[in-house]
């Protein structure tokens, strides 16, 4: 079996160890230009930390093929990473408050800046780290500028460390490495 190669399988036991009964191969294979290999093992790392082992998730698996492709086409790697966190975390149940300011109920507003709690979810703040657009292209699953990439990348950081409890991604910090190296050959 290779890595990214989709498969359905069948098995058996009550237990953790299961007997596999059937195996039947996909008819894609997925390849990644550079980096990206590591993006898929990112999102694999978050599907083995964040779901329950053995529950059934198909709209997180449709998910993560479609981040798959996109990771393949080495478009919008960025965008569709996100779009997977956000489909993850709102599967697991803990869907994000994107749509309404916490403290008033208010719809967000694009031009506002917000504070964002991960229970509560946005408030208004002159002086917030993120911004109503941002909200609203995560929310949209759209994003428009590289500032709402950045914001929403740093925001679902916190929001995957915070269901993640203290367990670390061991490819977050083998990426950083790789990054730092291609930095520092290219300078």
């Amino acid at each position: 079996m290779r890595p990214f190669l989709p498969i359905n399988i069948g098995y058996f036991g009550a237990q953790s160890l299961k007997t596999l009964q059937h195996v039947e191969s996909g008819n894609k294979e997925f390849c990644f230009p550079e980096f990206n290999i590591y993006c898929g093992f990112y999102i694999n790392e978050l599907i083995r930390y964040l779901l329950p082992e053995g529950e059934p998730y198909p709209d997180v698996f449709m998910a993560y093929l479609n981040c798959l492709e996109a990771l393949q086409d080495n478009k919008s790697v960025e965008s569709a990473l996100r779009c997977f966190e956000i489909q993850l975390i709102e599967s697991l149940g803990y869907g994000l408050q994107l749509e309404f300011d916490a403290a008033t109920g208010d719809a967000i507003q694009a031009e506002y800046r917000y504070q964002f709690d991960i229970e509560q979810g946005a408030s208004f703040d002159k002086k917030g780290t993120i911004d109503g657009s941002t909200l609203i292209a995560m929310r949209l699953k759209t994003y428009t500028t590289s500032t709402q990439l950045q914001q929403a990348k740093q925001l679902m950081r916190s929001v995957i460390d915070f269901y993640l409890q203290g367990k670390a991604l061991k490819t977050r910090s083998l990426m950083s490495k790789l990054i730092l190296q291609k930095t520092c050959k290219t300078h």
